[in-house]
């Protein structure tokens, strides 16, 4: 797609809902698996009612979720991508826990310990929406919400119980889910699951390396000690064991994340204020991962053990229409790899990198947010957020016994500088405004500024190796991002149909780009060793969501993404970047069951980051798709509901442009996706 059709693209997205208004009624289709779309930036998932397709972790959901893209490497550890940005870029919180994943290579990104199954609803806001999220989050926010079980008039329990199948790779899982209410607002809510899987075949029947097991658990504890006060308490386990990778040199013999989380809430009246909200948490996850002990593997072996500890607590004060607040998060993140001997790979002598030298960051954070009604159609939100970030390492000048090298001695190799304890100041803010031309149509445009600071990789990563195409080196002296976006949109919604879609432009100072070393400015070295800078960067793309009522029962639906990506500095593509997406859906529902149709499409991706100059983070252009899924769903037999269906009908073979290259297999370029799979559901409420 050139620059001119994105620009008539951009501009059909945020305007085409307006011609509704101006001309006969548009008939565009409905979301897919979605409600009616009031804000297109915002997408809220009923995660009880709206799931029907196998998943096996929260990132294989969210690609399911309009305007979200993902990376495959495996079954387990998918990560999403939104509007051309990925993992810091996006703020994903659990239920108010922000977790980070213990592996510097993102087998366990933050998606994968999605409580999907112990908590009620999934929020995905596209862009930059509210400073209220946390620092960063400029390409989007995931969250996941908890709310207190209704119960049956008369009863004071509830009790789910689900159980799973999936035909390719055999996945199966298990799970229950309990609740008791006690007092006028108490509760205490459980859930616990499995889920297994071995490897999966693509359309060719070619197996896929991909197979996992997960246990996982959350127990949830609330009461109000007075009508002005309510408190609950959680804690969460998630064990994922035996994960195997495609795409990646090694696998995860085991990945677990433990979690606690607390929170007040406390009805006020003072200055206008009537409500305080207090919370904390802790997370910690604990990673390994290997070449060895789960594949077939002579001589040396080579193991990684890393960490990441996580403190963190949010007080925020609200009324009239004025939101303040303030949250804090302290992160430990530590990680050794091993190279030896297969049997004593611990052995003293067998350091081999100091890959994340025991870094601490700390991140303390201000922000107030006021909403205007400017008149009874007109509403002006202004938002600011100040970030104080404070970073050090502990480790950077410990020496590896393999390579006689600490952290500094290769910062110094390619930078010319060593570790130097950071701080910084970072400012941004929002301003949306939004006009409801009448009832049924709205219109708005923002504009943002958010700052992000670089993470623990791309600040400190020291991944030395003997081969230099092999070292992978953060950057020591790395600026943060500085993301200054504008977005236009507006929305449409009648009985029967409705439309929404958003243009937006996003112009990056400092974009951290993790690039191949060629002797840029400011690298000392040409060699492909992995490394990262500053540059700056283009952003701009469009959406359109739709649905329509054809006629009673009959829904169809639309979704439409692209975004597309510019290296400002070398004129060349942003790798990394997914091609023009399509959804679409028809769906057939009664009182007693439904069934549907659904279509997951892509355009061939032509703008990707390779040639002579490359980061080496696109290995190929990449071709189109449209993959085909029939599914349905029968809640006749209660206290039973089925869900049941055909993911890729047609068998195809295809990889999504943003997949991982394939490590384990030589002959496919990158890991491709799942052939056909038959899958059945039970659930049952009691």
């Amino acid at each position: 797609m050139t620059k001119s059709h994105l620009l008539w693209g951009v501009a059909l997205s945020a305007l085409l809902p307006l011609s509704a208004y101006a001309q006969d009624p548009v008939k565009l289709p409905e979301v897919l698996a979605q409600d009616r779309i009031e804000n297109p930036q915002k997408i809220v998932v009923d995660l009880e009612e709206d799931t029907a397709f196998p998943f096996a972790d929260g990132g294989e959901y969210l690609k399911s979720v309009p305007g979200v893209s993902a990376s495959r490497m495996g079954s387990h550890g998918v990560d999403p991508f939104i509007r051309g940005q990925k993992q810091t870029q996006l703020n994903i919180v659990d239920d108010g826990v922000y977790v980070q994943g213990g592996c510097p290579n993102r087998m366990d990104p933050p998606s994968s310990f999605l409580s999907l199954e112990g908590n009620d609803e999934l929020i995905v806001e596209k862009g930059y929406n509210s400073v209220q999220y946390g620092p960063g989050g400029s390409g989007g926010t995931v969250m996941t919400k908890h709310n207190a079980p209704t119960f049956e008039e008369g009863k004071s329990s509830k009790i789910t119980l689900s159980t799973g199948y999936n035909s390719n790779g055999v996945e199966r899982d298990a799970g229950a889910k309990v609740a008791v209410g006690f007092g006028p607002d108490g509760y205490v809510r459980g859930n616990v699951e499995m889920k297994k899987a071995n490897t999966y075949e693509d359309g060719n029947g070619k197996k896929v390396r991909s197979g996992f097991r997960n246990h996982s658990g959350r127990l949830d504890f609330a009461f109000s000690p007075t009508m002005d006060t309510d408190m609950k308490f959680g804690i969460q386990l998630d064990d994922t064991s035996d994960a195997l990778f495609a795409g990646a040199g090694m696998d995860a013999p085991e990945s677990t994340m433990y979690a606690m989380r607390g929170g007040v809430e406390q009805k006020v009246d003072f200055a206008g204020f009537n409500k305080v909200s207090a919370s904390a948490y802790v997370s910690q996850v604990d990673h390994i991962m290997d070449n060895f002990s789960l594949r077939s593997r002579a001589g040396m072996g080579m193991l990684t053990e890393s960490d990441t500890q996580i403190v963190g607590g949010k007080l925020t004060t609200e009324g009239s229409g004025l939101l303040l607040g303030a949250d804090l998060k302290l992160m430990k993140q530590d990680a050794l790899r091993y190279m030896g001997a297969q049997t004593n790979i611990y052995a003293s002598g067998n350091e081999h990198a100091y890959m994340w030298p025991g870094v601490q960051s700390n991140q303390i954070g201000l922000f107030g947010e006021k909403t205007f009604d400017m008149s009874e159609s007109a509403k002006l939100k202004v938002g600011l957020r100040y970030d104080y970030v404070s970073v050090d390492a502990d480790k950077v000048d410990t020496v590896s016994a393999r390579t006689t090298r600490s952290a500094n001695d290769v910062y110094q190799m390619y930078y010319g500088t060593t570790w130097e304890n950071q701080e910084e100041h970072n400012f941004g803010g929002l301003l949306r405004y939004d006009y409801a031309i009448n009832s049924n149509i709205n219109v708005f445009g923002s504009l943002s500024r958010v700052v992000r600071t670089a993470d623990v990789t791309e600040r400190s990563m020291a991944g030395d190796h003997a081969a230099a195409a092999n070292r992978w080196v953060g950057n020591p002296n790395i600026d943060p991002e500085k993301h200054h976006q504008i977005e236009l949109g507006s929305s449409v919604s009648y009985e029967t149909w409705n439309v929404g879609g958003s243009a937006f432009y996003n112009k990056v100072n400092d974009y951290i780009l993790r690039d191949n070393a060629t002797g840029q400015d400011g690298i000392l070295l040409a060699d492909n060793a992995d490394i990262y800078r500053n540059v700056d960067a283009t952003l701009m793309g469009f959406e359109l969501s739709g649905g329509m009522d054809v006629m009673d029962g009959l829904n169809v639906g639309l979704n439409v993404a692209y975004t597309y990506g510019e290296n400002d500095e070398d004129n060349r593509p942003l790798a990394q970047i997914a091609p023009l997406e399509v959804g679409s859906s028809v769906e057939y529902s009664t009182e007693d069951w439904m069934t549907g149709l659904r279509m997951r499409a892509a355009a061939r991706q032509t703008r990707a980051d390779i040639g002579a100059v490359t980061s080496g983070q696109d290995t190929e252009k990449t071709g189109g798709y449209a993959v085909f899924d029939i599914y349905g769903k029968v809640w006749a037999f209660k206290p039973f509901n089925v869900a049941l269906g055909v993911t890729n009908v047609l068998d195809k073979t295809y990889s999504n442009h943003l997949n991982r290259s394939s490590s384990f297999d030589n002959e496919v370029t990158k890991v491709n996706e799942p052939g056909r799979s038959f899958f059945l559901r039970v659930n049952a409420q009691f």
